[in-house]
């Protein structure tokens, strides 16, 4: 099946991918050039700084704009400080070392189990009284670099993997020419986006938020105790669990993952997540305020959530070095386990690369495959926030039906390699797979699996049916957007 094939046949060396990104990847920082003489600037972060400061908003400290993290209303949300050790302190959220994102320290936050009190602020929190983890993406704007994309491409250079720039800001863009631009949040339209620009990213114009929760660790399946009784085909709420070494819970199809997770905690917005609001916390990754480089892989076979693969494992080539054990990965916790995470520290989000191959709530318009649901079980009865929709016509390759800040094609344009008799899609960071939806594949999957090494990563991009995965290995991850704003019709 070519969705399969595609992650099974990447055999590439670290080396040779290395040779591969200096002649197919010709790395140019975008320039900004004001064709305005009213602007007494040169560069693209000054215009944003004078324009907000124009507006009465400060941008020159970004980290004083992080917002607030939304506990919710009389919320079960307990904000929480992590230690490098795994150590869970309960804290006030008026604690100034609750999080920095300036330092790369995350806001944390966990929800108990029914049956346990909460509590009292500087006291530790056992993990077993903890029914899930969260990690908060305060809102932001980024700066467009590869808007115009064409699908794939054979020839010319391409824009490697740079740190992408972040402004924290709970105020919106605007339409300000050469300076920023309002997002279109729509397949295929950039709208009047150019690179250079400043964008506020879709993930949080969707919800009309200031961020968001999202589950530090895959979805997994509470009492199972092996990666067989975490294949279930169910859509029951009261089985999500979100902790290190647990079952990621797997073999589901769309429709039961996407009402499992909106039924978690309405009160919160609990939703299944989506591509746009992944390429959120991708990006804050590989910004200055995250780990800035790809994740190490989650490549521990028995599908445990929280591992880090160890130094010397083989990821270089696919498939990977895998298995369950000491010899194979690490913990969140323990030794070099934390650079699985998306700051390279204990308080980012973990398994965004293998481990599990993450279904998201995104789908080819007019196409559901086997994922349970039809148009009037979907979009009559769900509303749009709550997935992406992606032009009628995406193909594999067709990287401009992107929807901008979605970590898709604003990855490419897109190389095919040939790597032996074996040749697949790529974008041009680290080498990670690439497939858009079509008609037989029409919803997105990311990460990639434990067994895919340097494929795999929080830029990958898979295409499945949404049903259950052939491989065992389809799962998923929650989102809460704070408050119920999104009610069905």
């Amino acid at each position: 099946m070519k969705k399969t094939i595609l992650a099974f046949i990447l055999g590439l060396s670290l080396s040779a991918l290395g040779v591969a990104a200096i002649s197919l990847c010709n790395a140019k920082d975008i320039e900004y050039t004001s064709k305005d003489p009213t602007w007494d600037v040169d560069t693209v972060s000054d215009a944003l700084n004078d324009l907000y400061k124009s507006k009465g908003s400060n941008t020159n400290d970004s980290c004083n704009n992080v917002a607030e993290p939304n506990l919710g209303d009389g919320s079960k949300l307990i904000p929480v400080i992590i230690s490098d050790n795994g150590t869970i302190t309960k804290v006030s959220k008026n604690n100034p070392d609750w999080y920095n994102y300036c330092e790369k320290k995350w806001a944390n936050a966990v929800i108990l189990n029914d049956d346990v009190q909460v509590p009292n602020d500087n006291q530790q929190i056992d993990m077993d009284n903890i029914e899930s983890m969260f990690v908060w993406i305060p809102k932001y704007k980024y700066r467009l670099w590869n808007v115009n994309v064409s699908g794939l491409t054979s020839t010319g250079s391409l824009k490697q993997a740079h740190s992408i720039e972040i402004v924290f800001d709970t105020n919106n863009t605007v339409e300000e020419p050469e300076v920023s631009c309002v997002t279109p949040m729509e397949s295929g339209n950039i709208g009047s986006c150019s690179n250079g620009e400043y964008m506020t990213h879709p993930a949080f114009i969707s919800f009309d938020v200031d961020g968001f929760w999202v589950g530090k660790f895959e979805t997994g399946y509470k009492n199972a105790i092996n990666a067989s009784q975490a294949q279930v085909n169910s859509n029951d709420s009261t089985k999500i669990i979100i902790k290190p070494d647990a079952f990621s819970w797997r073999s589901n199809i769309i429709k039961n993952m996407f009402e499992a997770a909106y039924n978690y905690e309405r009160d919160l917005d609990s939703h299944m997540i989506k591509n746009t609001e992944w390429g959120a916390v991708a990006y804050l990754s590989h910004s200055k305020y995250g780990i800035d480089r790809e994740v190490n892989i989650n490549n521990n076979s028995s599908y445990k959530t929280g591992y880090g693969a160890k130094a010397n494992t083989f990821q270089v080539t696919y498939p990977g070095e895998s298995g369950d054990g000491g010899n194979f990965n690490n913990p969140w916790n323990v030794g070099n386990g934390c650079l699985a995470s998306t700051t390279g520290n204990i308080t980012g989000i973990y398994d965004m690369s293998g481990g599990a191959w993450e279904y998201v709530a995104a789908h080819r318009s007019g196409a559901y495959g086997g994922s349970g649901f039809s148009q009037n079980t979907l979009e009559e009865v769900y509303d749009a926030g709550f997935y992406d929709l992606y032009n009628a016509n995406s193909s594999p390759t067709t990287s401009q039906y992107m929807i901008l800040g979605d970590a898709t094609g604003e990855l490419g344009p897109i190389k095919y390699y040939k790597n032996g008799d074996l040749t697949s899609y790529h974008t041009c960071w680290y080498g990670d797979n690439f497939d858009f939806v079509d008609s037989s594949g029409p919803w997105f999957q990311r990460s990639g699996g434990y067994p895919d090494g340097f494929a795999a990563g929080q830029f990958y991009l898979n295409a499945y049916t949404g049903g259950v995965y052939a491989y065992n290995g389809g799962g998923t991850r929650l989102v809460l957007a704070g408050e119920n704003k999104h009610p069905t019709n």
